[in-house]
């Protein structure tokens, strides 16, 4: 099964497009640092129309944009498949691929195993990568101990 990967054209914000982004990156970094339970309703309104909220998700992604493209950056959408393989898995965590199929092989992230191949949720990754940086360090530790291990073995098999 070969999947197709689309990536769109970054967009460069024009020097006039950054004053504004500066403008709506600061609203926007504003609402969510006050701290109030009740967040900022965003919304669009088409000349004549309604007000149309946006949801959670396209927010976040309005929010991330803003930033970026405050500093003067290009910014591009890559749209991520819901299961993906161990690769774009390992690119994700930004982890060697050897790693993440430990992490796996140990139950750390759940996957499936369709044919010979792994597919791992995306959302079971990112839970995986918003757990708390002590408990990572700690499996990082118990891997680093167990390459040592291992070399040691080697080291005596080749000896």
């Amino acid at each position: 099964m070969n999947r197709q990967r689309i990536i769109l054209d970054p967009v460069f914000p024009t020097e006039e497009e950054t004053e504004v982004i500066k403008l709506l990156n600061r609203v926007l970094e504003n609402e969510t640092e006050n701290g109030d339970s009740e967040r900022l309703k965003v919304k669009l309104v088409q000349v004549g129309s309604e007000a149309i909220a946006l949801p959670e998700s396209l927010y976040q992604i309005l929010r991330q944009a803003a930033h970026l493209m405050a500093a003067g950056r290009a910014v591009s959408l890559v749209p991520i498949e819901q299961d993906m393989t161990v690769e774009e898995s390992a690119i994700l965590l930004n982890v060697s691929q050897e790693f993440l199929i430990k992490l796996l092989t140990e139950g750390a992230i759940k996957y499936v195993k369709i044919g010979s191949e792994r597919r791992i949720c995306l959302g079971d990754l990112m839970a995986y990568k918003k757990q708390p940086t002590v408990k990572r360090r700690e499996i990082l530790r118990e891997l680093a101990e167990f390459s040592q291990e291992e070399e040691l073995n080697e080291n005596r098999v080749y000896s």
